[in-house]
């Protein structure tokens, strides 16, 4: 393939790289410079594609149920409460497009090879964005960090907690899978990736994030026991630990260098752990890989205990946050404010909405939950937007996006797909309950992934 025929995903790339850095694209300069990369991107790949003769209508049913609720929200503007808002929004969303043409356009084209391509992007990307915010935690600094419910919690480029954690939880699944796949040479490298990821999904302290981190590393376990590669993804999944409580605890004490030295030395440890269980072999090795993988996680295990509970404000932190676990009657009091006060905002117009994008200014008549801007709930959001049809098309689109994730899991596809699978799935899950779909870069990752969850590329062709 001629590198024309690759520029639309190069333009994607960079479009989704420069809306993670720059604050999730989230407020009004990013996310118009995100919104026209992502139409720079589809128009170049609409132009190699008709140069080739290679263009066709995209044969992906989450690409058309997704702009028929793009269709229906962009004409909402005949009716909008904020003109304004809506065009904003529209702009984007049609880069939302943009960008899934673009990705579904370059899986046809090259297989496994674009597939993995978006796998190492997504990976590497959040490497840096997870150490970033690893780093701006440690050392206190606004607004990549920020006090969320009495507590200084990481939030990185996004500055945002939640969605820093959304964003890692994203990305370990599929940074896992490649750590599987990628040549001897490149593991250690991803093991550190995998360390990064977990730590700053524990330094976010989102309690969602807390619950699907720990469903998470059950389901690496096990496919990981089969494969037998059980012991180095054991071995990265406990760097993490360490390297959050580490960061937590030299963040409590006022000692940010000592902080930067210890999460430095447990990812050369990590590092020089995989490198080790990569060249071993003979069954005497084995039974030295999984002492020394039993002694590294003991010993992460115990090093974050102690450091958690020496600090005595990180241990409050703690206690404050999760003291009362995830009963629903810890959990829900805010967001069922926020839901009935959304409720009343939909009835309003329930059959098209006030508009695309004009939620918070019609909300706050209504808001029993004043300090929030969103649903926290997608369907319920788009229903106040776009009315019950807007709310029905996104439920569908979402429905067919868990369905779809379901069959990729239990299916015998490939390892990406599957891997970009349990991505959507946290994605949608964290989406009934809170608004990282209005973080522009994390949408476009997800119907980035999407396009990789539906792409028909098998184990053999990896």
């Amino acid at each position: 393939m001629t590198r024309f025929g690759t520029a639309g995903i190069y333009f994607l790339f960079a479009a989704l790289l420069a809306g993670t850095l720059w604050r999730g694209g989230y407020f009004a300069a990013p996310k118009w410079t995100f919104a026209a990369l992502l139409l720079l991107a589809g128009a170049t790949e609409l132009g190699a594609s008709a140069a080739l003769k290679e263009l066709r209508l995209p044969r992906s049913p989450g690409f058309w149920l997704f702009a028929a609720f793009c269709l229906f929200a962009g004409a909402s503007l005949a009716w909008s409460a904020s003109r304004a808002d809506t065009i904003r929004e529209a702009v984007l969303l049609a880069g939302l497009i943009a960008a899934m043409f673009t990705a579904q356009s370059q899986l046809r084209r090259s297989g496994a090879k674009a597939l993995m391509a978006i796998a190492f992007w997504l990976a590497y990307s959040s490497a840096f964005v997870c150490a970033w915010g690893i780093g701006t935690y440690i050392f206190r600094t606004a607004p990549y960090s920020g006090n969320v419910d009495g507590l200084l919690r990481a939030g990185s480029t996004f500055e945002y907690s939640n969605a820093l954690s959304c964003f890692g939880l994203m990305s370990l699944p599929v940074t896992v899978t490649l750590h599987g796949l990628a040549a001897r040479s490149d593991r250690p490298l991803l093991a550190i990736v995998i360390g990064l990821q977990v730590a700053a999904v524990l330094l976010s302290y989102a309690r969602f994030g807390y619950a699907a981190l720990f469903l998470l590393f059950i389901y690496f376990v096990i496919t990981a026991w089969r494969k037998g590669t059980a012991g180095a993804i054991i071995l990265s999944l406990a760097a993490g630990l360490t390297t959050a409580a580490g960061a937590a605890a030299a963040e409590t004490a006022g000692r940010p260098q000592l902080g930067l030295m210890a999460v430095a030395l447990v990812s050369g440890a990590a590092w020089a752990g995989h490198r080790w269980l990569e060249q071993a072999s003979g069954k005497r090795s084995r039974r030295l890989q999984r002492l020394a993988t039993g002694a590294f996680v003991l010993g992460g295990a115990v090093a974050a205990a102690a450091l958690a509970q020496k600090s005595a404000r990180l241990h409050a932190a703690l206690v404050a946050r999760f003291e009362g676990g995830f009963a629903p009657s810890r959990l829900l009091p805010h967001r069922l404010e926020t839901f009935r006060g959304a409720l009343d905002a939909f009835l309003v117009r329930p059959v098209a909405g006030s508009g695309l994008g004009t939620f918070a200014g019609v909300y706050q008549r209504y808001a029993i939950a004043a300090y929030s801007k969103f649903a926290h709930n997608l369907v319920l959001q788009a229903a106040v937007d776009t009315g019950l049809i807007g709310a029905i098309s996104m439920a569908l689109f979402l429905g067919y996006v868990v369905v779809l994730s379901a069959r990729r899991l239990l299916a015998d596809t490939g390892q990406l797909p599957r891997a970009f699978a349990v991505a959507s799935l946290v994605f949608v899950a964290y989406n009934m309950f809170d608004w990282e779909w209005y973080i522009p870069a994390l949408s476009g990752w997800f119907v980035v992934g999407l396009m990789c969850v539906e792409a028909p590329v098998r184990d053999a062709e990896l």
